[in-house]
């Protein structure tokens, strides 16, 4: 890539993944909704909400039962490049769910459970249970083997973030180090909430694309992209971005 190109969206993920072309990204982290509207999307992917459930029912936790998650793995596969990574920030509700769905898929390859845990602990989002489950695979065989690390990763803190999913960046900077991701390459984060990929995306020459159909996480990933950051080693963070502020799901405020 000749410029870093950084991107994020007000949109439906399930519409905006099938916009994107073949071979788009390097990597991808998916934090799932488990509870969302998929009246806010235009069902390119054939979401069929008279089959799963009124639209008086409560939707959360019942994601497990419906075809969503294996239609989005799907797109990922076209969407990722061939031996790209893949990681699934899950619950220990969730995790035999996404292990299956990664099973199951045409050309995912799934590669283990990984985990990740705060190093404090405390009342609150992270404080429920001590470790939380990441479902890892790549699309294909993969070359770029995950070798100088374990598969525990410890976050030390909370997020920096005060978005209610919000997750630590350094479980992102972890998480996406190379050889997942080189410089030059684009992470891809649909549902990306405050979109911690984008902040590790300025601190490194990563290009990034993201999308979240709420209006306040949106505002806050792009200010993970306006924001001059530094890399790890000191040096300057590379400004070459396109800091895209195109809002396009129905009802887009």
């Amino acid at each position: 890539m000749s410029e870093t190109e950084r991107e994020v969206i007000q949109a439906d993920a399930f519409e905006a993944l099938g916009e994107l072309p073949d071979d788009f990204a390097h990597a991808a982290v998916v934090d799932y909704p488990w509870e969302f509207d998929y009246e806010n999307g235009t069902n390119r992917m054939g979401y069929d909400r008279q089959k799963h459930g009124d639209e008086g029912e409560n939707p959360m936790f019942e994601m497990a039962e419906d075809e969503a998650l294996p239609i989005l793995l799907g797109e990922l596969e076209r969407v990722l490049v061939d031996g790209a990574w893949l990681f699934c920030l899950a619950d220990d509700r969730f995790q035999d769910v996404v292990r299956t769905s990664l099973q199951d898929a045409e050309q995912l390859v799934f590669r283990r459970n990984w985990a990740w845990t705060p190093g404090r602990m405390g009342m609150g989002y992270y404080g429920r249970v001590s470790h939380y489950p990441i479902p890892v695979a790549t699309n294909g065989e993969t070359e770029r083997y995950v070798q100088d690390r374990g598969t525990l990763v410890n976050v030390d803190g909370r997020a920096e973030s005060e978005y209610s999913t919000a997750k630590p960046l350094a479980l992102y900077r972890k998480l996406l180090a190379s050889p997942v991701l080189d410089d030059g390459e684009r992470i891809l984060e649909p549902f990306c909430g405050s979109a911690p990929g984008a902040a590790v995306a300025s601190e490194r020459d990563l290009s990034y694309w993201g999308c979240d159909v709420d209006a306040e996480a949106v505002e806050l990933a792009r200010g993970h992209l306006r924001q001059s950051r530094l890399v790890p080693d000191g040096g300057a963070c590379n400004q070459r971005c396109v800091d895209t502020e195109t809002e396009r799901s129905e009802g887009s405020q």
